[in-house]
């Protein structure tokens, strides 16, 4: 606990527009979304602005609302979501936020299979999780014998778990959702495609956001099919 309230204020401040490029296709209606981790909720007031959520709520037990955020968001809950869930209806979510917040769990695993049961069939998961395989970590380690914890980063102290791109899809799939899109975070360009050529592009990354589906049960797919088949 003593480590987040050392945090500086801009650590709960960002807006994440960068998952705009994976977020679900608008349908016509818009989303329900609930994010664990929402800082000062202002990734959530930005959805909500813009008009892709009808319904925008957070949970986190570190940070307070920022005041606009609180006048614009339907609901928040300060607790660990490790030891309390939401109190909302099973099946009422389109989009499940967990950006940069399963590092810093004891069991994200765990937590992930909890809150499955409030996302709807064809609803959708995003997480963001660091990069440990990130050559800047790599290299302190094999040539410096560094392994650092620092304040923020992907060493930050307070994270208690580490992923690669292949362990950060299988927590992403661990409740039985289905990974689609998988977009690594790359320093500069030229790089990307030197290391990609050479099939080591993983190591420019310095997070991973995962996006996954959650499979429609068999009754709505089959109401999705016999409509298909109508038209």
């Amino acid at each position: 606990m003593e480590h987040y309230s050392s945090k500086d204020a801009a650590y709960f401040s960002h807006v994440r527009t960068e998952i705009e490029p994976l977020l679900p296709p608008p349908t016509g209606e818009p989303m329900h979304v609930l994010e664990i981790g929402c800082s000062g909720g202002h990734t959530l007031q930005w959805l909500k602005n813009s008009g892709r959520c009808a319904w925008a709520a957070g949970v986190e037990p570190f940070a307070e609302l920022d005041p606009a955020a609180a006048l614009t968001i339907d609901a928040f809950w300060k607790i660990n979501i490790e030891n309390q869930l939401p109190e909302i209806p099973a099946e009422s979510l389109d989009l499940l936020l967990c950006l940069d917040v399963l590092e810093h769990l004891i069991d994200p695993w765990a937590t992930v299979r909890r809150l499955d049961p409030f996302i709807k069939p064809g609803g959708n998961i995003i997480i963001s999780v660091p990069n440990l395989r990130n050559y800047h970590v790599l290299t302190d380690l094999a040539f410096r014998g560094k392994f650092e914890y620092a304040d923020a980063g992907i060493l930050d102290r307070t994270h208690l778990r580490f992923f690669t791109r292949k362990s950060a899809i299988a927590l992403a799939e661990c409740s039985g959702a289905l990974v689609t899109h998988v977009k690594g975070t790359e320093t500069t360009r030229w790089q990307k495609r030197l290391l990609t050529m050479l099939g080591i592009g993983d190591l420019l990354a310095r997070q991973f956001m995962v996006v996954a589906l959650k499979p429609l049960s068999p009754t709505t797919q089959r109401g999705r099919d016999m409509s298909t088949e109508k038209a």
